[in-house]
């Protein structure tokens, strides 16, 4: 039997599957794709497009928010996405200090491209998955919202501790 053929009996094995459809994610995240345009784009960046494709009122810290990054890394991100065409910064929609994110019509074009790849995969684990009562999806949901909270909480400790050890460090 193979790995994908295998099920968790337990929650220590249903973790293990998780470790490694992380592990796999995290391999696909650094293999640039085309996504309909001359320029190969990263999971990140695509998904970066998609958030500001998809939200209308937007800047950066709703941005990092849907991504799950630091707004400091999701400013980075904006501006390397603004440097090759994809997106652009617009200012004073509500006011001149606000800074809103528009897609460009490059940035479009990728965006529309990975909605139909989305669609794609979606159908496939649905397919592979089957119908799932609302109890089942309810469950999934708290398995889901349960491993958020944890690495959350681990995000906040380490960042906490490596403030920490970089002022140990600087005395």
């Amino acid at each position: 039997m193979t790995v994908a053929e295998s099920r968790p009996s337990d929650f220590a094995e249903l973790y293990g599957v998780w470790m490694r459809i992380r592990n796999k994610m995290n391999i696909m995240e650094n293999l640039p794709r085309d996504f309909g345009i001359d320029d190969p784009l990263k999971l990140s960046e695509i998904h970066a497009i998609q958030a500001i494709g998809s939200t209308k009122e937007n800047n950066n810290r709703i941005i990092a928010e849907i991504l799950g990054i630091t707004p400091s890394a999701a400013s980075q991100m904006v501006a390397k996405l603004a440097r090759r065409g994809l997106v652009k910064k617009v200012r004073g929609l509500r006011n001149d200090k606000e800074v809103s994110l528009e897609l460009t019509e490059k940035g479009r074009t990728a965006f529309r491209c990975h909605e139909k790849t989305h669609a794609d995969v979606y159908k496939r684990i649905a397919a592979g998955v089957g119908t799932l009562k609302k109890e089942e999806l309810e469950v999934i949901s708290r398995v889901f919202s349960a491993m958020e909270s944890v690495y959350d909480q681990q995000i906040r400790d380490l960042s906490a501790n490596k403030k920490v050890s970089g002022t140990e460090r600087s005395e």
